[in-house]
Parts: C-alpha cells; structure tokens; sequence
C-alpha cells in the first residue's frame, strides 16, 4: 500500500512544469541524447518552459519560449524557476449538443502568432488567425497551448460525447 502511495505522489510532482533559464550555452536537441539532432544553441539567460521535471537520460523536455519549438536540453544548463499553475478554469465552451458521439471542438486563432495545441499526445498547428474543427474522443485530456514568445498555457479539460465545444485562442499579458 505504501508503495503504490509513493508513485502516486512521484507522479503528481513530475506532472508539473516549470518556467526556467539556461545558465550556459548549450545544444538544443531533438532527443534526450547527445546523438540526436541539435535544433539551435541556446545562450545564457533564454527562457524556457520546462515540460516536467522528469528526465531522460538526464536531458529535461522544454520549449525554447521565444521560437516554440520543442526539444531537449541537458539539466546541467538549466536553472529551475517559478512554477506554471495548471488553469483551473474551462477553455473548451460548450457550444450545444451534436448527433456525432465524439467532440466536436472548433478552435479559433485569434492572434497574429503559429499557435502550437497539444492535447493530451496529439499536436495540432494552427495558422495565424485560423479555424478548426478537431473531433476528439470524449474523455480527459490534459492541454498545453503555445507560441512565439508566450509562456504556454496549461490545463486539463473534459469532453462530453455528443457536445459541441469552441474555443479561442488569444494572448493575455499580465504584470506582476
């Protein structure tokens, strides 16, 4: 019983992500190895999302928050910053009921910026100010939406068969 306690909670703490910094220039790569592909340099101070504390291969999973792009760097280089909260709140706006049994989610753009939405281990690209429609089996799905320059945005929602859901993507700047 202890021990299924334990990977509860070992869990629950690598599910979190963290803003963070490189502290030395380093190889961005494709993999968590020093074999695969180097996607850019990243220098001194470029900030990153840090998808989870969980390594492989001692290499954290991040997005390079100024290019969103994706990839792997090695934990030595990077200094673990503030926290990045789950949203609490619903994005996905249930927009009626539908006769299909999955999701019917239309997902707007609305910003001059690539929007990059993973739900749950699927990416979707959107274009600067495009419409989707994506239909999703009902369930949970845990979100990360991102882009050029914008700390990703995280939660988990729920999806209800036969319901339609909108949602629109913008960009809110706070100062703390």
């Amino acid at each position: 019983m202890l021990l299924i306690f334990f990977i509860l909670i070992s869990n629950a703490i690598y599910s979190q992500s963290y803003i963070g910094t490189i502290t030395k220039q380093v190889n961005f790569r494709e993999g968590s190895s020093s074999d695969d592909n180097i996607i850019s340099s990243l220098k001194p101070k470029t900030q990153i999302f840090i998808v989870s504390l969980e390594t492989e291969n001692d290499y954290y999973n991040v997005i390079d928050i100024a290019t969103d792009r994706e990839g792997y760097v090695h934990k030595s280089y990077v200094k673990v910053g503030k926290l990045v909260s789950k949203s609490n709140e619903s994005v996905f706006i249930p927009s009626g009921q539908t006769s299909n049994y999955n999701s019917d989610v239309k997902i707007f753009n609305n910003t001059s910026k690539t929007l990059t939405l993973k739900l749950n281990t699927e990416l979707y690209h959107f274009s600067p100010y495009e419409t989707k429609n994506i239909n999703l089996t009902p369930g949970e799905y845990d979100f990360r939406a991102s882009a050029p320059g914008v700390i990703p945005y995280i939660g988990t929602e729920n999806l209800n068969s036969n319901q339609g859901y909108s949602w629109e993507f913008y960009i809110s700047s706070s100062y703390r």
